[in-house]
């Protein structure tokens, strides 16, 4: 990607999800300004993806938008994020989406690869309560992601080249295992490992 496009795209990326002001550092933003629209359990994990990969940033969890980064409340009852199953449980006052921000030190390709290899393996059930995820999974200029809950290839905006979207299902936005399982695929574990573990 060339110099001036990959720093367009972080300014978008900074825009959406630092409120304009871009700088990769380990200062979470999860819950700011909306403490209470964030479950524990969710600012929990922004933490640990910072340990994950030093250097990254927490992009946040909330956001007034639609979709998993609003509340079911906040959203359309059409609203994708909140029609199935999965999304009718969990608190409806809690957002249910993760942004990991990363910089051009950082290698976003290493995640959104094993992202996309557990989706992909129906013998991995680590990310069954997962909705998606959007990001960079090799070297070229088109954002790969999955739709755990289809069993299929997803993609999302140009931002997303710089930064790993995830949704989670919303019955699960309390659970400290859920996000463990999902961090055990980040660490590049084998599901074996991740049973051993748990």
């Amino acid at each position: 990607m060339n110099t001036i496009l990959r720093r367009s795209v972080l300014a978008v990326a900074a825009s959406a999800t630092l409120g304009g002001a871009f700088a990769v550092t380990a200062t979470p933003v999860t819950a700011a300004g909306n403490p209470d629209k964030v479950a524990e359990a969710s600012s929990w994990l922004q933490e640990e993806l910072l340990k994950l990969q030093p250097g990254t940033a927490d992009g946040g969890v909330f956001t007034d938008k639609p979709g998993y980064h609003n509340t079911r409340t906040a959203n359309s009852p059409t609203d994708y994020s909140v029609l199935d199953d999965n999304d009718q449980g969990g608190p409806s006052d809690k957002a249910a989406a993760y942004d990991w921000t990363f910089s051009e030190a950082t290698n976003i390709a290493e995640y959104s690869s094993r992202l996309l290899a557990s989706g992909q393996d129906p013998d991995d059930p680590r990310l069954d309560g997962w909705r998606e995820f959007f990001g960079q999974a090799d070297s070229d200029n088109e954002v790969e992601g999955w739709d755990f809950r289809k069993d299929e290839a997803a993609s999302s905006d140009p931002s997303h080249l710089w930064h790993i979207h995830l949704s989670e299902d919303r019955d699960k936005v309390t659970s400290f295992e859920n996000k463990e399982a999902l961090l055990s695929v980040l660490r590049g574990e084998t599901v074996d490992q991740w049973r051993l573990n748990k």
